[in-house]
């Protein structure tokens, strides 16, 4: 007979935990990130709870320091510290339930995946690295835009960037251009019409009209998908919520 795996421990959970390889055919949210579940994993030993994370987000540290936020330690609470039981990334300004590195001082709160974000990535398509910054690069005004999908991007939020090239894109979606955006040169400065111009030439604007579409489709999707996930989460809250009162009657 097989030895079972041993359990461990987590100061999330209150049941102890076993290690787990999860496939994409479980369809596993984790219960940290929020995020699907795929690999090394840990799960709970109790059959009747589906808490799952990440072994990466079992790993995470308790207290970190971040360059986007450099006058306080960050703090790695397991759920929102607000009445909603959500909180808004000061990084992407997505909404997230599980876990968040908190500054409590100043209300900042980042996505455990947003902080682990690169701080430089390569994206072909374009020659250049891409640079991770923390608001807008301009100083005198000008409206930054992303240039995979021309919407505005807010100067508070992160952002990747081409400093030669004057090309920046959302944090979260880069890996869209390269699947759907033809490749180009290193110049692609076009996007962004309030700082480079209209650079893209005459074969580009169906092209760009589509993919901002599909962008605004997927968009659309992600903000469906989160609703669905935090009704999710409230049902549970309530299940959990009943099961402690019958236990008390």
């Amino acid at each position: 007979m097989a030895s079972r795996k041993p359990s461990v421990r987590h100061p999330s959970h209150s049941h102890p935990l076993r290690g787990h390889k999860a496939v994409a055919e479980e369809e596993i949210i984790c219960s940290g990130c929020d995020l699907d579940l795929i690999g090394a994993a840990f799960k709970c030993t109790k059959s009747e709870c589906d808490y799952f994370l990440h072994k990466s987000c079992f790993d995470l540290p308790r207290e970190t320091r971040h360059k986007s936020h450099p006058d306080h330690p960050l703090t790695l609470l397991y759920s929102p510290p607000y009445e909603s039981s959500t909180y808004e990334c000061s990084a992407c300004s997505e909404y997230g339930s599980g876990f968040v590195y908190n500054c409590s001082i100043c209300q900042f709160d980042l996505h455990v995946g947003c902080i682990s974000m690169p701080e430089l990535v390569e994206r072909e398509g374009h020659e250049h690295p891409l640079t991770l910054l923390y608001c807008s690069p301009y100083t005198n005004g000008l409206i930054v835009k992303c240039d995979v999908c021309q919407e505005t991007v807010p100067d508070h939020l992160w952002f990747y960037y081409c400093k030669e090239c004057d090309y920046g894109t959302h944090l979260h979606y880069c890996e869209v251009e390269e699947e759907v955006e033809p490749k180009r040169g290193g110049a692609g400065g076009g996007g962004k019409a309030s700082t480079s111009g209209n650079k893209g030439g005459g074969g580009r604007g169906s092209a760009a009209s589509e993919l901002a579409a599909m962008l605004e489709a997927q968009r659309e999707m992600e903000r469906m998908q989160i609703e669905l996930h935090m009704e999710m989460q409230r049902a549970k809250i309530a299940k959990k919520a009943r099961k402690a009162c019958l236990k008390l009657i």
